[in-house]
């Protein structure tokens, strides 16, 4: 006689209530701040990756030789000029927002509305633009950086907060700086 060899349900039941348990017992030693700050992190470098690469897009596009010294708006002269003026941002903000996924302007009360211009992108990052040479070093945050690293952007910055106005908006953890220079965005040395 040939007798099967399986599992009974109490059998069954004992071993995922065990699983159970030990799942309850690793869920609870993790943190929910450390998903977050992860969650925020990969976000970040997710919204860098599309700025570089609207930045890249923009001076291949609409730059004469690759650098912002010759960048322009369609059906305008060049954007940097001697006289820095609003003019500019506005400018290199309706670039960036053409090769960046920009569904609408910011407002009032958003954390980046500070910037001369300002927008949402579809995945709820926020993004802002100023233009002009700084007068002194400022300090600029690169997703993944864990120190500011002094920079003097000679055509402006880029702000972007990774989670829109949603807290915790600290500089390094969802807001970062990215200073522009000729070539685009300079990355940290």
């Amino acid at each position: 006689m040939k007798i099967k060899k399986a599992f009974t349900m109490a059998e069954a039941i004992l071993v995922m209530t065990i699983l159970g348990i030990i799942a309850t017992i690793m869920i609870s030693t993790l943190k929910p701040a450390e998903f977050k700050e992860k969650g925020l992190a990969v976000l970040a470098k997710k919204v860098l990756s599309e700025i570089d690469t609207a930045t890249t897009q923009i001076l291949l596009n609409n730059s004469s030789n690759g650098t912002m010294e010759t960048l322009y708006e369609a059906g305008t002269s060049n954007i940097f000029n001697a006289a820095v003026n609003s003019g500019q941002s506005a400018k290199l903000g309706n670039l960036y927002k053409v090769y960046l996924t920009a569904i609408r302007r910011a407002t009032a009360g958003t954390s980046c509305a500070g910037y001369t211009n300002s927008f949402f992108l579809k995945d709820g990052a926020c993004v802002g633009i100023t233009t002009g040479a700084a007068a002194a070093n400022v300090n600029t945050w690169f997703p993944g950086e864990i120190q500011l690293t002094a920079m003097k952007p000679t055509h402006g910055q880029l702000f972007f907060d990774t989670n829109g106005s949603d807290e915790p908006n600290v500089l390094g953890k969802d807001q970062f700086l990215l200073p522009l220079h000729a070539g685009g965005i300079q990355y940290a040395e």
